[in-house]
């Protein structure tokens, strides 16, 4: 009996780990944790009103995974980066959405299109209202989408690992693009055009060069 108890135990620390992984991760995607910001695992456990031990193996899952960085006798902290480690994110990104778009050509179902469709709607919507905050997300949100309608289970482990530098160097939605949003917005219908062209390579190179940032506004239409 008490080794069954121990299991229940163990399996709910487990879980709730889980979700303190999923909300912490979050708020590091979100900003609400900036880099270099120090994760003290007393203060998480009482803002979140847990135990300290689920929150210390969920510091550990986002150390193993990146986001996070241990430094002895120092603390957790959010993972900062160079400008280097950004610009090698910005590689590792177009790569992958080369990968991710020669995979998705001539895969994408109705139900996919829809939504990414409404998407690229909604960033329209945050150009109107001039809320870049809400235009990153959705920018986020379409790329992430695409990511996950490759098909590769791994292609989105990826994504994660290289999106809170992306995030922090603002490499998607730049606050300092001059240009009109609405037609930052329209590439991302071009995108989803090349997925539909039945030409995998050419839906590639154009997913990588949009990523590196190498197209002219009038390639992108």
């Amino acid at each position: 009996m008490t080794d069954a108890l121990e299991s229940v135990t163990e399996l709910k620390r487990g879980l709730l780990s889980d979700q303190i992984y999923e909300l912490v991760k979050t708020m590091i995607k979100d900003g609400s944790l900036e880099p270099g910001e120090q994760l003290v695992e007393s203060q998480l456990a009482r803002r979140l009103q847990v135990s300290q031990a689920p929150v210390r193996d969920a510091l550990k899952q986002l150390v193993h995974e990146g986001l996070v960085t241990h430094v002895r006798h120092q603390g957790s902290f959010v993972t900062s980066y160079t400008d280097e480690e950004v610009a090698q994110a910005r590689q590792a990104r177009a790569e992958l959405e080369s990968i991710v778009g020669r995979l998705t050509c001539g895969t994408l179902s109705a139900s996919k299109r829809s939504a990414l469709e409404a998407l690229i709607a909604q960033m329209h919507e945050a150009a109107d209202e001039k809320d870049l905050g809400a235009f990153r997300e959705l920018d986020f949100a379409f790329h992430r989408s695409v990511v996950e309608a490759s098909g590769n289970v791994y292609l989105p482990r990826m994504w994660d690992i290289i999106e809170p530098s992306l995030r922090s160097f603002h490499v998607l939605a730049d606050p300092d693009y001059p240009g009109d949003w609405h037609v930052a917005a329209d590439w991302h219908k071009s995108l989803v055009e090349a997925l539909d062209g039945g030409d995998p390579e050419s839906a590639a190179r154009l997913f990588y060069a949009h990523a590196a940032g190498t197209l002219l506004p009038d390639d992108q239409e």
